[in-house]
């Protein structure tokens, strides 16, 4: 039977008692595995908790407003001003989003409307499905899938050939996105390189591009582990999306989507109940609750703590990986030297898990082209969630399955 709307309202205890917490991730037995999302910090939880209960609304974007601010905008200001350093820009646009999704649709909307028309979208097979809805959304018809390479980053040479053969036949505009951390294989696109071969096309044919960085997952985590810079220093890298949700330790739902200083004004709407008032966000009300919550967990933690967070997730990840070698039970497939890992299982049908294993550990196989194969493999994160234990814990299931 249907759930239906009550007439009277329902007693407090059975409601709190429907409300319980269940087994889930942070259960001794089981362990999710298979997704970048964890148990929140404590003080991000505790931030959240005493913020929601005000309910203000962070309409607009308060980085390109020079008007005094109230203190929890005046904190999303200053979160977006230590997040544009993080990337090689101070100066940047941007707010707090709902997460990936909705950066990337943003991204592609201003470049949509950067360039007008004639405009050709360039990704990867491996590009975040998000990517799909926002050219659903803007109709954008021309796209290029690039093929990856053996390491699983997006193919330089056949970028440079695709785009050439749309430019022979009168696309002169070029949406690229590049990805710092793919959801299955956690590797990073070479924003470096593609960004010097544009700069080339842009100096021999008068192409015109506009990057936008998916860094959804890997935009918390590469900043601290590795020198490798992938967002504003570059000159065609306008807009970039990250997720606190995922290895920021946020509770959900905390992204963040930022732009090179007044990009919005292509996206901008006015709203017609506040004078001289532009909208330049996709779903205009905000909670001020996340933007708080990012503020606080970021202050906290400093680049140091972030890093030692991370240092410490991957020796555990090492740690699953030896195990798993060592005892034959899989082959890694992309190891991006962060804390995920993605991997292929031995001596199973077809590469599959037992379903009951998958539940356990939260963990969905995919099809992914592997030395010229299409082979299942598995991704698996190890987040703060993640011990030695619950690692031993499923190596043990895994022998007995075997």
């Amino acid at each position: 039977m249907k759930k239906e709307f009550p007439q009277k309202g329902l007693d407090l205890e059975r409601i709190k008692k429907s409300l319980e917490v269940g087994n889930n991730y942070i259960s001794e037995d089981a362990v999710f595995l298979g997704y970048p999302q964890s148990t929140p910090h404590p003080l991000g939880v505790e931030i959240l908790a005493k913020y929601i209960q005000y309910n203000e609304n962070h309409v607009g974007t308060f980085t390109n407003k020079n008007m005094q601010l109230n203190m929890t905008r005046q904190l999303e200001k200053e979160l977006i001003e230590m997040m544009g350093q993080l990337y090689g820009d101070e100066d940047v646009d941007g707010y707090v989003t709902s997460g990936g999704t909705e950066g990337n649709i943003m991204g592609i909307w201003i470049a949509r409307n950067f360039f007008e028309d004639n405009v050709c979208l360039v990704k990867t097979d491996l590009t975040h499905q998000s990517v799909d809805k926002a050219c659903n959304l803007m109709k954008i018809s021309e796209i290029i899938n690039i093929p990856y390479t053996e390491k699983f980053q997006m193919n330089i040479n056949s970028l440079k050939e695709n785009i050439l053969k749309k430019f022979s036949i009168g696309i002169q505009k070029f949406i690229i996105v590049c990805t710092v951390g793919y959801t299955m294989t956690g590797t990073i696109d070479n924003v470096e390189e593609i960004n010097y071969l544009l700069q080339e096309l842009e100096k021999q044919y008068n192409i015109k591009f506009y990057i936008h960085v998916d860094a959804a997952i890997g935009g918390l985590v590469f900043p601290f582990i590795s020198d490798s810079e992938f967002a504003f220093k570059y000159k065609y890298v306008y807009s970039i999306s990250v997720d606190p949700h995922k290895m920021g330790y946020i509770p959900f739902a905390s992204g963040i989507f930022m732009c090179r200083k007044g990009m919005q004004k292509h996206i901008e709407v006015p709203i017609k109940y506040a004078k001289t008032v532009m909208d330049k966000t996709l779903i205009s009300s905000r909670s001020a609750a996340s933007a708080v919550a990012c503020w606080g967990v970021f202050n906290f933690l400093g680049k140091n703590g972030f890093k030692k967070i991370l240092q410490d997730l991957i020796r555990l990840k090492e740690y699953l990986i030896q195990k798993l070698e060592e005892k034959q039970l899989a082959m890694v497939i992309s190891d991006p030297g962060t804390n995920m890992v993605c991997i292929h299982f031995i001596n199973t049908n077809n590469g599959l898990l037992p379903e009951q294993i998958e539940k356990k550990y939260v963990l969905d196989g995919f099809y992914i082209k592997y030395q010229e194969e299409e082979i299942v493999c598995y991704k698996i994160y190890i987040m703060p969630h993640v011990t030695k234990k619950s690692l031993d814990n499923f190596i043990k299931d895994l022998e007995n399955t075997f």
